[in-house]
């Protein structure tokens, strides 16, 4: 039967060890060193709303003894292991692929990039902290920045396109990082880059759906229903953000599932998410609690896996309460869409996958919870809305998403046996399925590299948004007090007459087709 689980906690994986010459990334560094850099965006944070440098050299104090606690905890296992040159080659290989999606515009950038380029630029050339002067008076920028934070201070003195590069190179870190922890771990397997392929490569079938609704097969597909679960190289070209938290928590439950990584990191993790994804965060919460009682079910639970996480809650606590500021005017609710679009949604973008799921069922009963807690998940989300339009179904899914992914790339992946009839069927439906849904990332990087190149944005966010948007705007007076400037900067609002020249196509748009 083909093995579709990650062993349990505390066991170890069956895969080829690693050598032990040379220098070596575990999964302690490698999950320290992100944790790290989510703990550097909470500090400054705290210099971008002007908060005391006394508070920032304490947050930072805190933040080093909370990682030197983490890192001499128990429950750190040593092996699989990776080679400094493997991981240069996940740094090239997640470089592309960002680059492909549009960072530092070497390439097409999808039009949601206009938005985020402005946001750079706001950070990049307003003094630390600043308000907008608007008509209706005093706002702020109230957004998820955990991945703008230390590019814009690398822009600060390198300019604009300084900053991009910087966000470039740290988005590809980051993405090499969390890959170099999970990939190693997978049971079974050998060689798990070409899982990490199949992963890349995953989908749903978007180009059923488009052309059901009439649409034409060379727009963004996946735009098909007023609902959506985007595929994974969607995730990277379009919202890097929400794709990096959602990957990063993701990579830490299959660590600590695998016995590579301990509750505590986990615990912390969770509220450091926030300021990069808030929704991406959310999406790994029922895991989180999963992995929590697991541990309390075998009395693992001690002092650290309790103090260890309210240091980071702390730590955390300005950016969460910068987030909840002027919370009242993001749409929030539950979603209201005709019967027969669910059922159609489902029919195309979910059932398929249950049913390989179903077939291969005895192959990962090891990690049942995981996978069912995934399928609910999907099941669920859907009728949940928070933030504009269907934000929130897309990006708390991206955790749950991951998990089906992989699950079934060990489908594709797992030899055929001709005693297993239902193993059989779950690969030949796994195979056609596959195939069916290739045509999504294809298509992305077919525009990412036909389409011109995206130019230079000129403005800030007011200049490619009038007015703003709730999601990423509050008025002053509306900030948290224990987190509101004291004396900011003023900034009056003066835009460019236009923010880019160029040509810039909306691949989302009927007409983008012709």
């Amino acid at each position: 039967m083909l093995d579709l689980s990650l062993p349990v906690s505390g066991a170890e994986a069956p895969a080829r060890p690693a050598r032990r010459h040379g220098v070596m990334l575990e999964t302690r560094s490698l999950a320290l060193g992100i944790l790290g850099f989510l703990l550097l965006d909470q500090i400054l944070l705290l210099a971008m709303l002007g908060l005391s440098p006394l508070l920032m050299a304490a947050a930072g104090l805190v933040s080093a003894a909370l990682c030197a606690g983490l890192w001499r905890l128990k429950g750190w296992t040593e092996g699989p292991a990776v080679q400094p040159r493997t991981f240069a080659a996940l740094f090239l290989g997640a470089l592309a692929l960002f680059m492909l999606g549009g960072e530092g515009r070497f390439f097409y950038a999808n039009t949601d990039w206009q938005v985020r380029y402005a946001v750079l630029n706001d950070l990049v050339t307003h003094p630390w902290p600043w308000v907008y002067e608007t008509a209706s008076g005093l706002t702020m920028l109230r957004c998820p920045v955990g991945i703008y934070l230390v590019p814009a201070l690398v822009g600060k003195i390198a300019g604009s396109w300084g900053a991009e590069l910087a966000l470039l190179v740290q988005d590809a870190a980051l993405l090499a990082g969390l890959v170099a922890i999970a990939v190693p771990m997978f049971s079974g397997t050998a060689r798990p880059w070409i899982t990490l392929i199949l992963v890349l490569l995953s989908s749903g079938l978007d180009v059923i759906g488009q052309r059901l609704y009439g649409g034409s097969p060379l727009v963004h597909l996946e735009q098909w229903d007023k609902m959506q679960y985007s595929a994974v190289v969607t995730l990277a070209y379009w919202v890097p953000q929400h794709a990096l938290a959602g990957w990063i928590g993701a990579a830490f439950y299959l660590a600590w599932r695998a016995g590579k990584l301990p509750l505590a990191a986990l615990l912390c993790l969770v509220p450091m998410l926030a300021l990069m994804s808030p929704l991406s965060g959310i999406g790994i919460v029922p895991f989180t609690i999963v992995a929590a009682l697991t541990e309390l079910v075998r009395r693992r639970v001690g002092l650290a896996e309790i103090a260890l996480p309210a240091v980071a809650v702390v730590l955390a606590l300005p950016s969460l309460l910068y987030l909840a500021s002027g919370l009242g005017g993001v749409p929030s609710g539950t979603s209201d869409y005709a019967v027969q679009a669910y059922v159609l949604f489902y029919l195309v973008e979910v059932l398929p996958f249950l049913c390989v799921l179903w077939l291969a069922r005895g192959s990962w009963a090891l990690d049942r919870i995981t996978i069912l807690l995934s399928v609910a998940m999907l099941l669920v989300l859907p009728f949940m809305r928070v933030g504009e339009t269907i934000d929130f179904m897309m990006r708390v899914s991206i955790p749950s998403l991951t998990f089906i992914a992989i699950t079934m790339a060990g489908v594709l992946r797992s030899a055929p046996d001709p005693i297993n009839r239902e193993g059989q069927a779950a690969r030949r439906v796994a195979i056609g399925l596959f195939m069916i849904g290739l045509v999504v990332p294809v298509g992305e990087t077919a525009r990412a590299i036909l389409l011109p190149r995206a130019p230079e944005v000129a403005c800030g966010y007011y200049g490619v948004v009038p007015g703003g948007y709730a999601t990423y705007i509050a008025p002053l007076d509306r900030m948290i007090p224990a987190i509101r400037p004291a004396h900011p900067s003023i900034v009056p609002l003066r835009e460019p007459a236009k923010c880019w020249n160029g040509p810039w196509p909306d691949a989302a748009k009927a007409d983008f087709a012709g």
